[in-house]
């Protein structure tokens, strides 16, 4: 799955606050799992590329899986305390 149709997925999910339930949740942990795995995976090809662009743009798309995964791990925990305290 590429980067751009994980960053959807996640958009979606962080957007449907209301009536949000432990499925939900679920769903938004797994995106935030293939976000990770992504990141990782482009972590390891970074040390096997010399060409100085590709690096600046492997580096980028790290960034920005970095950030999304911040903003996609506060809404989960937020999300995560509400439907434990209101026992959805």
């Amino acid at each position: 799955m590429t980067n751009d149709k994980l960053f959807e997925k996640l958009s979606a999910l962080l957007e449907v606050e209301d009536d949000t339930d432990k499925k939900h949740i679920k769903k938004l942990r797994k995106v935030l799992q293939k976000l990770k795995k992504r990141q990782k995976e482009l972590h390891a090809s970074l040390d096997q590329i010399e060409d100085e662009h590709e690096r600046r743009k492997i580096k980028q798309n790290i960034e920005v899986l970095k950030l999304q995964r911040k903003k996609g791990v506060g809404v989960y925990k937020e999300l995560k305390q509400t439907v434990a305290s209101t026992g959805h």
